[in-house]
Order: structure tokens, then sequence, then C-alpha cells
């Protein structure tokens, strides 16, 4: 009996002793993002994450002229997110757009041809007219949870965006930046699965 109290007794210091411990190393974690982020420590709505907040690219409105014009050269497309700003450093504002589309291009595998939607980014580029824009080629981007944050990266010129994005539990974010009219991918991290 004497071993059994023991053990109990044992058990339960060992439980108390966690949690104890878990709870000032969460509060030792929520003073460090605090100071290392000037600001508040956000736990999100499923109460799980903390962290700062996040801000996104506003999604522009649909009867936007950029828009418009990608959706007339584009009418089979299924707009998922568009949104503005000025990429290439000549005081016009660029339309980052990402679509789903039927139709099959290069980065479609043998396997998938005419089997489903395929979802592409594009840059619309203005030419300085108000009428005429330029389209990049078309890049893959995530199939659900499409994010896109614009960020001068390097504090030159150009600016970048960062898109994120998952498919099922796969998350993948890519920095882009615009140069001599096509998208590059300066660097990303698991868009492949996405």
């Amino acid at each position: 009996m004497k071993n059994t109290k023991g053990k109990l007794l044992l058990f339960v210091l060992v439980i108390l002793a966690g949690f104890l411990i878990r709870g000032r190393l969460d509060d030792l974690y929520e003073k460090q993002q605090t100071r290392a982020g000037g600001g508040e420590v956000n736990t999100y709505s499923d109460g799980e994450r903390i962290g700062r907040a996040l801000v996104y690219a506003e999604n522009v409105p649909g009867d936007h002229h950029i828009l418009k014009a990608f959706q007339d050269a584009h009418p089979e497309a299924e707009v998922l997110a568009a949104c503005e700003e000025d990429l290439t450093d000549d005081g016009l504002k660029d339309l980052v757009v990402i679509y789903a589309t039927t139709e099959d291009d290069e980065h479609v595998g043998s396997e998938n041809i005419g089997k489903h939607k395929h979802i592409r980014l594009t840059v619309a580029i203005d030419s300085g007219d108000g009428v005429n824009y330029q389209f990049t080629d078309p890049i893959p981007a995530p199939v659900e949870n499409q994010k896109i944050q614009f960020q001068n990266i390097d504090k030159k010129g150009e600016i970048e965006f960062v898109l994120q994005g998952q498919k099922e539990n796969k998350v993948g974010y890519g920095i882009y930046r615009i140069v001599d009219g096509e998208t590059v991918n300066l660097f990303g991290e698991g868009m492949e699965d996405c």
C-alpha cells in the first residue's frame, strides 16, 4: 500500500510541476513576443496560436478598371483574388490576379490534362494609358486560402509580393518580383505542394 501511495503522490507532483512550468513558459513567451514586436500578442480565434497580426492586401472591387481588362482578356477565368500595388516602380498601379481556369498550360502534368480547374497567378502591368495592360505569363498558385502581402524587402525600387496559400493541410509561400515583364520567384517554400 505504501508503494502505491508513493507512486500516486509522485504522479500528482509530476503533473502539477508540468502545469506550473507550462504556465511560466507561456508567460515568458508572451513577454518576449511583446518586447520583440513592439506591440501586443494576439490570440487567434482558434485559441491555440499566438503571434502578431499579419496584414494582407485587400481585394479590389469587382468593377475595378484593371480587373475588367483582365476579365475581358480571360473570360473563362474565375477570379479568386485581385490586389493592386505599384510593382514596377513606375508610379502606376499594377494588379496581381489569382484565378481558376480550366485551360491547360505547360504547368499541367499529363495525368491532369482536361481533368479539373487549375489555379494560376498573373500580373496585369499598367502601360500608362489606362487602357492597355501587359499580362505576365501565368504561374501556378495555391489552391486554397490565397493571401497576398506587398513588401519592399530589399528597400529598392520594385516592390516584391508574398503569396501564401495552402492545399488541404500543406502550406506554402513564395516571394515574387516583376523583372522585365515576367513574374520571378525569388524565394519560396512548400509552394509545389500547394
